[in-house]
């Protein structure tokens, strides 16, 4: 599924001094730990009005999302790695973190290893690569999706899924640039790796 990267941005995250009132109320909750805007965001805003829009979407999929915290950023870390989304990657790595994931388990959803993980987990992660393989799920992965989740739940998986498939596609076509170091190598996961070889 990982598609080629430009080493460098092709395009620079917007100075938030061009942005418009309007924009910047939107941002307002997504900077970092300087007060500085998160890059994915800063380089969206070549676009407000599209930005304003997608945040509201983003903000239902990140923060009101019915599924559980962790199985939710085990299904993003999974995705990160199959595009080779590095800034997705390192993002999703501190926000899992602090859900209690630890970082083997993080890697192993990278990976594609579903052993030690819980049904339900093991089940997102299944439907989460079906929907980037084949953009659906056969009938006895709804079944299971279906025995574990309610069907907001089910749509609210599908929603994850899409969001952060755009974002991953923002991130490798636009080049966004990770903040610092990364929190936690890249992996190539395990299936790749194989088709590589």
């Amino acid at each position: 599924m990982s598609g080629e990267v430009p080493e460098k941005a092709r395009l620079q995250p917007v100075d938030e001094s061009e942005l418009h009132e309007k924009t910047l109320a939107s941002l307002a909750p997504y900077r970092d730990q300087d007060g500085r805007i998160y890059t994915i965001w800063a380089t969206l805003a070549h676009h407000e009005d599209a930005l304003r829009r997608f945040i509201v979407f983003g903000n239902h999929v990140l923060g009101k999302n019915t599924l559980p915290l962790p199985s939710r950023e085990l299904m993003i870390l999974r995705i990160a790695a199959r595009a080779q989304a590095a800034y997705e990657w390192d993002q999703h790595v501190r926000i899992a973190r602090r859900a209690g994931l630890t970082d083997a388990t993080i890697l192993a959803a990278a990976n594609g290893d579903r052993d030690g993980l819980d049904e339900l987990d093991r089940v997102l992660l299944a439907a989460t690569d079906s929907l980037l393989d084949h953009q659906g799920v056969d009938d006895a992965l709804w079944g299971r999706l279906t025995e574990h989740l309610s069907t907001e739940q089910v749509i609210d998986v599908l929603y994850t899924v899409g969001q952060y498939l755009t974002i991953a596609t923002v991130i490798n076509t636009l080049g966004v640039q990770v903040e610092g170091e990364l929190a936690l190598p890249l992996p190539l996961p395990r299936d790749q790796k194989e088709e590589a070889a």
